[in-house]
C-alpha cells in the first residue's frame, strides 16, 4: 500500500498554456508558429450578419514553456546511490490524475529510525557534480520515519515562480536531522527544452545591468547582482527575452526586482 503525503496549494498552474504539450513531450522541435492569416471561404455578404471567424493570435514562443502533460507522465526518475547503506530505492517524478505532481518513492528504506526529511535539491551528485546551479532552496517534500516503503508526496505547482517546471532540482535527497544528507538520488529528466539553441552573449555592462559575470566553459555562467540592476536590463545585456531569463532563474519573482550581490545563472546547459 503506497502512503501519500500532500505538499499543500490550490489547484494545478501547469495549464496555463496547452498548445505545444503534445510536441513537447514526444521530443519533437515545434517549428515558431505562422502568422495570422485571414480567415479562409466566402466573404460575407453585404447585409448578412455573417461574419468571417477570425484566426486565434499565436502563442509567442516566449510564453511556452507553461505545458501540461497528460496524467501519468513520467517526468523525472532516479535511484538512491549510498554507498554506506543509510538509503536504497528508486524515484519517479510523475503527473497526478489531478494534473498535480507526486515524487514517489519505491522500495525505499532508511536505517535512520529517527525520520529523515525527503527534500528537492539543485545539489549535483555523480558525473555532473561541481557544474553549475541555479541559485534556489531547496524543497522539503515531507518526513520519513522508520524502514520507509513505498510512499508518494504530492506537489501543487499553483502560484509556483517556476510554473510547475521542477527539472531545475537535480536530486532528491535524504537529510538527517540537523541538515547533514546521508543519501542522494541524482534525477534523469524528460522535460522537453523549452528554448532549444538558446545562447547568451554578454554585451557589457548597461544602464541597470553592470553585474560581474562568470564564465564557465567559455560560455556565460552567472551574474552577480550589481546596484540597481533589474530583470529587464539584464536580459537585454545577453540578448535574451525576460521570460528567458525567468526560466534560467526560476526562484525569481517576475514583479519584483534584483537584490543586490545575489546570483542569476545565465547557463542553458546547467539550468
Amino acid at each position: 500500500m503506497v502512503k501519500r503525503l500532500g505538499l499543500g496549494g490550490g489547484r494545478a498552474a501547469l495549464a496555463a498554456t496547452l498548445l505545444v504539450a503534445g510536441g513537447l513531450l514526444c521530443g519533437c522541435t515545434d517549428s515558431p508558429p505562422p502568422a495570422p492569416t485571414a480567415a479562409h471561404g466566402p466573404a460575407a455578404r453585404v447585409g448578412s450578419d455573417t461574419t468571417p471567424t477570425p484566426t486565434p493570435t499565436p502563442v509567442p514562443l516566449d510564453d511556452q514553456f507553461e505545458y501540461l502533460p497528460p496524467a501519468n507522465t513520467v517526468l523525472a526518475t532516479g535511484s538512491f546511490q549510498d554507498v554506506t547503506g543509510r538509503a536504497s530505492g528508486a524515484v519517479t517524478v510523475r503527473v497526478a490524475s489531478d494534473l498535480k505532481l507526486d515524487v514517489e518513492l519505491t522500495g525505499f528504506s532508511t536505517s535512520d529510525e529517527s525520520g529523515v526529511t525527503i527534500a528537492l535539491s539543485v545539489d549535483r551528485f555523480g558525473p555532473s557534480a561541481g557544474a553549475p546551479t541555479v541559485p534556489a532552496v531547496d524543497l522539503p517534500l515531507g518526513v520519513v520515519y522508520g524502514a520507509g516503503g513505498d510512499t508518494a508526496f504530492r506537489i501543487d505547482t499553483e502560484g509556483r515562480r517556476d510554473r510547475g517546471d521542477l527539472s531545475y532540482f537535480n536530486s532528491l535527497e535524504v537529510v538527517h536531522e540537523g541538515g547533514t544528507v546521508v543519501a542522494a538520488a541524482p534525477l534523469t529528466w524528460t522535460v522537453p527544452d523549452f528554448y532549444p539553441g538558446l545562447r547568451l552573449v554578454d554585451s557589457g555592462p548597461a544602464d541597470y545591468a553592470r553585474g560581474r559575470v562568470t564564465d564557465y566553459r567559455g560560455r556565460p555562467a552567472s551574474y552577480e547582482v550589481w546596484g540597481n540592476d533589474n530583470p529587464g536590463a539584464v536580459a537585454r545585456r545577453f540578448g535574451i527575452t525576460l521570460n528567458q531569463l525567468l526560466y534560467l532563474n526560476p526562484q525569481v519573482r517576475r514583479d519584483s526586482g534584483l537584490e543586490r550581490d545575489t546570483r542569476l545563472n545565465l547557463s542553458v546547459d546547467y539550468r
